[in-house]
């Protein structure tokens, strides 16, 4: 999703402790919570720490102990304990359950960043259990503190999806080709502000194609 320039992705095993050359990368909150789960896990943690949204885009290992619980349980009953790593505040507010996949060898919980009562663009986690209850993965994006970057406040549109949709008609006139159109409203949470956008997605030549447009301004974001 970022370039090798935006992205730095930081390998951790935490047999033993984060390296001085990477604390400065990661907060000494996070690596509290992160020296803890590794210490449940018995020394089998794995990280892959992205630094611009803040949190890991990678947790493995035997995160948890066997349970008989239901796997949503499972995930936010996690999720809860350690929330402060993505910085969320209500677990089952923030991330919504989309879908419950399950394989022959383990189940994939498929959860939304939500952000008052809207998706965050782009912002998912999925956590991967086995069948005996044992969380072994969790990985996605998700960008911190994002209550904070909106200053405790949502966004009101002054543009409805469906103005947005006329906005969007004026700017690429293949729309009216298109027999697909979608459109979906969510915060944006790599601009500043965070604000919050409606984004149409349309076919182009028999491939997807998004426009993104301001809920407040009504601007085309390019």
């Amino acid at each position: 999703m970022f370039t090798s320039k935006m992205l730095l992705i930081i390998f951790l095993s935490f047999s033993s402790l984060i390296p001085i050359s990477q604390k400065a990368e990661i907060s000494t909150r996070s690596q509290k919570v992160l020296q803890n789960i590794d210490t449940e896990s018995e020394n089998t943690l794995q990280v892959k720490w992205n630094t611009v949204t803040q949190t890991p885009e990678l947790l493995s290992g035997k995160l948890t102990k066997p349970s008989a619980h239901s796997p949503q349980w499972i995930t936010y009953n996690y999720l809860e304990k350690i929330k402060t790593l993505y910085g969320l505040k209500h677990v089952n507010k923030d991330l919504k359950i989309m879908t419950i996949d399950k394989n022959a060898t383990s189940i994939k919980v498929v959860l939304q960043r939500q952000l008052f009562k809207n998706s965050v663009c782009g912002n998912q986690l999925l956590v991967e259990l086995d069948y005996s209850g044992v969380v072994q993965r969790i990985y996605g994006t998700l960008h911190t503190d994002l209550e904070e970057k909106r200053l405790g406040r949502p966004m009101y549109p002054a543009v409805s999806a469906q103005k947005a949709k006329r906005i969007a008609l004026n700017y690429d006139k293949l729309l009216e080709e298109s027999n697909s159109i979608t459109i979906e409203s969510c915060y944006m949470p790599n601009r500043e502000g965070v604000p919050l956008i409606h984004v149409l997605t349309y076919e182009r030549e028999g491939r997807p194609v998004s426009i993104k447009i301001h809920s407040l301004t009504g601007r085309i974001i390019e």
